[in-house]
């Protein structure tokens, strides 16, 4: 199996046009179905992913009592490497696509400059962002619920991601990040043609994503906050990064830009009906994730549903927990 590959370019991505909504319908089918597809696009140029992977790579080889320096009160917004994931090493940038945040973290990361890294960020991500609020737009579109636009167009948080994974050496497991699901509403993957991506369908059979080369697609990943607000419509796949690699000098790196919401969320009444009994309640996507490195977070096989899921009458008959 593979995922399903959606084209975006200069027609599509025409709102008001007949194949705006065949593609818009496409991207909540696929939603719906897999939680994740394959975006082609041209509004990111090759030569601008390139340049961006070369100089991320100048993140990864600063010393790490410089990386630690990159914080945030947000857990999983600043630097991570952790000794239970050996293989993976990542730095977030909080408000990722605007000029304050990521010269803010050069100036931190590189006292002496790089503008070369930060106006080549400053592009790849604000593209990035253009194509998250073009796909929520479009799965917006699809459902119907237009009048929700200007809530994730204005109250929107992105994190930008860049993450590294090298081989593993003898005696270390090849799941460089293990089996999860997304806690941002909308996740936009990028690599450096290393392939590693590997995400569960619902009938439990893993698809191991092949990146083309050289490549001009993405990987868009649904996340637990957009399957509540969806009213469970949509699927949040669960997906890890494995290492399967017999050679020892590949290093993957990888991009990542993250829609999360800052005001609370609640499922569009459109969505609720005789079929679709309403499933979550309203949830702030912030205190969510919070919420989700708890210990009950932590051991729940899908935290949104034990931090807003509805418990129905029927869920109490039959001695369930959530839904």
């Amino acid at each position: 199996m593979s995922l399903p590959l959606i084209t975006f370019d200069t027609e599509t991505l025409n709102p008001g046009t007949n194949i705006w909504l065949s593609t818009s319908n496409a991207v909540r089918q696929a939603l719906e179905d897999y939680g994740c597809f394959v975006v082609s696009t041209n509004k990111v140029p090759l030569g601008l992913r390139l340049n961006m992977f070369e100089l991320s790579k100048d993140l990864f080889d600063l010393p790490t009592e410089t990386k630690i320096k990159n914080t945030s009160h947000i857990l999983g917004f600043g630097y991570g490497q952790y000794p239970s994931l050996p293989l993976y090493e990542c730095l977030g940038i909080e408000n990722g696509a605007t000029m304050e945040a990521i010269q803010s973290l050069t100036d931190l990361l590189f006292p002496c400059g790089n503008n070369a890294f930060c106006e080549c960020a400053l592009e790849y991500m604000k593209l990035l962002s253009e194509i998250h609020l073009c796909m929520m737009r479009m799965v917006l579109d699809s459902y119907g619920i237009t009048e929700d636009n200007e809530q994730f167009e204005n109250g929107s948080l992105y994190l930008a991601r860049f993450m590294k994974y090298r081989a593993p050496i003898v005696g270390e497991a090849e799941i460089a990040l293990p089996p999860h699901l997304d806690k941002s509403f909308l996740g936009i993957l990028d690599d450096n043609g290393v392939k590693g991506f590997e995400v569960r369908m619902k009938n439990g059979e893993w698809i191991h994503h092949e990146p083309p080369s050289p490549s001009s697609t993405f990987i868009v990943v649904a996340g637990e906050p957009l399957m509540a607000w969806s009213n469970g419509r949509i699927n949040a796949p669960l997906h890890q990064v494995a290492m399967r690699t017999s050679t020892k000098e590949v290093v993957r790196y990888s991009t990542g830009l993250f829609l999360f919401m800052k005001e609370t969320i609640q499922v569009p009444e459109k969505l609720v009906d005789n079929e679709h009994h309403l499933r979550f309640g309203p949830f702030n996507n912030m205190d969510f994730l919070k919420y989700a490195s708890t210990k009950e977070g932590m051991s729940s096989k899908c935290a949104i549903k034990s931090y807003c899921g509805v418990i129905t009458e029927s869920d109490t008959t039959n001695g369930n927990k959530h839904i």
